[in-house]
């Protein structure tokens, strides 16, 4: 049954990437915030098949800061095809993975991209019917002025997903994620 369901919301994703990917030609961060930070964020084994695969490249990757075997902690620099990097930091004990996804905004920024971060309000909405297809659980959309934040709870997993801005501005995402590994 688990094979069936992850069938499922990788053909969802899949679908609601070809949403976001038919964009107006800007890089728009929320495709690569849902590939990398929600859908292969909840564990390091999916973040590197994602390498493998070829679907993004990691430009530092973590040495093991303490040699002990809990926890392993670490940082790496993802470069998406898109050019824009998120970085990630994670924390990994015997029965829980912690790991915060950002984007590398002033990165961004700074290299003159900050019309790669400017999304449509179709690329909106795509990233909103993407992260209820491709959940792991129930998303709670809370709206301000300075952007939105999505809370996903499922049965083990916990995500906090923030779009900081609107689709008019330049965007800046970050993804918070916990999961228990072992119930």
């Amino acid at each position: 049954m688990a094979m069936i369901w992850g069938g499922r919301v990788r053909f969802l994703a899949a679908l609601v990437l070809a949403i976001l990917m038919g964009g107006e030609g800007s890089a728009c961060p929320l495709n690569d915030t849902l590939k990398l930070c929600v859908l292969s964020g909840q564990n390091l084994p999916a973040l590197h098949s994602g390498i493998d695969r070829g679907d993004w490249t990691v430009d530092k990757p973590s040495p093991v800061v303490n040699p002990s075997p809990e926890p392993r902690t670490g940082r790496e620099l993802y470069t998406m095809p898109s050019g824009l990097q998120f970085a990630l930091y994670y924390q990994e004990y015997r029965n829980l993975f912690s790991a915060t996804c950002s984007l590398d905004y002033f990165g961004a920024l700074g290299a003159d991209r900050s019309k790669d971060l400017r999304c449509s309000s179709a690329e909106f909405e795509a990233f909103e019917a993407g992260l209820s297809a491709a959940s792991v659980g129930a998303v709670t959309t809370e709206r301000k002025e300075s952007g939105t934040a999505y809370l996903i709870e499922g049965q083990n997993t916990w995500m906090k997903v923030v779009v900081a801005g609107n689709p008019k501005d330049p965007l800046n995402t970050w993804v918070e994620t916990s999961v228990l590994t072992r119930p």
